[in-house]
């Protein structure tokens, strides 16, 4: 982190709450989350990143992105089994 700061509106029942931080962690309905990071990454953008588990697990987690309208994206994450090598 460079130290740099985002600033996050929070909006709970229309009410607006700002937060300066350096990240912001986001846990989806399912459990899966990912964290908006400042300060890593192309200057002027924030970086989506989601921690990597132990290499041994036998699974992975990945982003899913798909498009939903000319203003909207919808971002979700896939856990995936790991393919297992014969040998």
């Amino acid at each position: 982190m460079t130290g740099e700061k985002l600033t996050f509106t929070a909006i709970l029942d229309g009410v607006a709450t700002q937060i300066a931080a350096d990240a912001l962690e986001i846990r989806l309905p399912d459990g899966l989350g990912f964290r908006i990071l400042s300060g890593a990454g192309r200057k002027g953008a924030a970086v989506l990143h989601m921690p990597a588990d132990d290499p041994q697990a036998p699974r992975f987690d990945v982003f899913c992105v798909e498009p939903g309208g000319a203003n909207t994206l919808f971002v979700s994450i896939d856990r995936v089994l790991k393919r297992q090598m014969d040998g």
